[in-house]
């Protein structure tokens, strides 16, 4: 009875994977094919960019419908009785990112919409953080004080997964990596219908990441990245929540730090947001003015390519997990630390190698995101083949011949 029992609930956790998985996969072309039809780009107009022709950034589409059909067939309000909030909030950073790529939208409007969602989530959803587990002294926290702290972070973690969105795939690739831990924990954790929340979101991820990886036929743009970073922080307040409650035993590894855990998660995005946010106070410059000075850009600046990048930061992501992992029994306070230590280091190792190599950047990041020119052996006018050969820098223009001519 107990493995018919365990095989039941490895088909319902495939099932909801491959079905997230296969809605998005199929939502993506058709994506790609409206946004050539009523010409929804994104233009490489702003230095900041790294890729030099014309693609679609209506991915967050698919990324949406894989999560929400695969949601409403498999996830019961009993399994989650905040998942209304869940899907009421996500999908409003879902509508206000693909605003954004359509039309755009200033960092006012933007912030607004996004405080708002937490707030509904926080308040009334009561998805916030609880208890510190002693970080600086602290436990239990107030009321009043549990639903800033909450909000601060929902808005702040939302926001870093938009700014970590700038090569082929490297959003996608951290978003599977943090959605399959938090599937694996909350398994481990008795937690079904988080878990089948977790297996939703990277189903629908991995769905769209086949037509993202480098070279990528379609960005996931805002609308994708806010949606992912809102279901990334959602999973995370929960888990250090229930971690505080009763601790979840994976293996022969017991969590006792689940806040370190969830950091170590999230290091990427949260550390480059802010080393980029005090770069540019320090400079006097707004925080929200866009530059080329995100870990991503500095990694290309040496040469990587957009594939390499995305390995190397997803890895680096799982290697702090399984140091926090392995470190468990230290505590909150001392793996946050060493976390914090660590990433200071390699970041100011990095930072001199940068300074002792001159490189012209502009010249790298554009390398980046090119192809070698068609060969004369086998050309053929007019042909796919050809066009698809093309330096990057004169897509745009076929694209939109192609366009007028139909």
């Amino acid at each position: 009875m107990l493995i018919f029992i365990t095989h039941m609930n490895m088909i319902n956790l495939l099932g909801i994977f491959f079905s997230a998985f296969v809605v998005a996969a199929i939502v993506v072309p058709v994506a790609i094919e409206t946004a050539y039809k009523r010409r929804l780009f994104d233009v490489p107009t702003e230095s900041r960019k790294v890729h030099k022709r014309i693609i679609p950034n209506l991915g967050g589409i698919a990324i949406f419908a894989g999560f929400m059909f695969t949601q409403q067939l498999f996830i019961r309000a009993s399994m989650i009785p905040c998942i209304n909030q869940i899907l009421m909030c996500g999908t409003l950073l879902f509508m206000l990112g693909l605003k954004d790529d359509i039309v755009g939208l200033t960092p006012f409007k933007k912030f607004i919409a996004q405080f708002a969602a937490a707030s509904i989530v926080a308040i009334i959803g009561d998805i916030r953080i609880i208890d510190l587990n002693g970080i600086m002294g602290l436990y239990q926290l107030s009321y009043p004080f549990s639903i800033s702290l909450s909000v601060f972070a929902i808005v702040g973690i939302v926001n870093s997964f938009n700014l970590i969105d700038g090569v082929d795939g490297l959003a996608g690739c951290l978003g599977v990596v943090m959605t399959f831990m938090f599937a694996f924990l909350f398994y481990k954790a008795g937690e079904t219908g988080w878990c089948y929340l977790a297996l939703a979101s990277a189903g629908s991820i991995i769905g769209f990441l086949l037509y993202n990886m480098p070279a990528a036929r379609i960005f996931m743009g805002d609308s994708g990245s806010l949606l992912i970073g809102f279901l990334v922080v959602t999973m995370s307040i929960h888990f250090v929540n229930i971690a505080g409650k009763g601790t979840p035993v994976l293996g022969s590894i017991r969590v006792v730090s689940p806040h370190a855990l969830v950091l170590a998660l999230l290091i990427i995005p949260l550390f480059d947001t802010l080393r980029v946010f005090t770069i540019r106070i320090l400079a006097n410059t707004s925080p929200f003015k866009a530059d080329r000075n995100h870990l991503h850009h500095r990694l290309l600046a040496v040469g990587m390519s957009h594939l390499q990048v995305t390995i190397t930061l997803c890895l680096i992501t799982v290697g702090f997990v399984a140091l926090t992992l392995y470190l468990q029994k230290v505590g909150d306070n001392q793996l946050i630390a060493t976390i914090m230590m660590i990433v200071f280091s390699l970041n100011t190792g990095f930072t001199l190698y940068l300074a002792s190599v001159p490189r012209d950047p502009e010249a790298v990041l554009s390398a980046a995101d090119t192809v070698s020119p068609p060969s004369a052996k086998g050309k053929r006018k007019g042909s796919p083949k050809q066009r698809n050969r093309l330096p990057r820098e004169d897509f745009a223009d076929e694209v939109i011949k192609k366009i007028y001519r139909n």
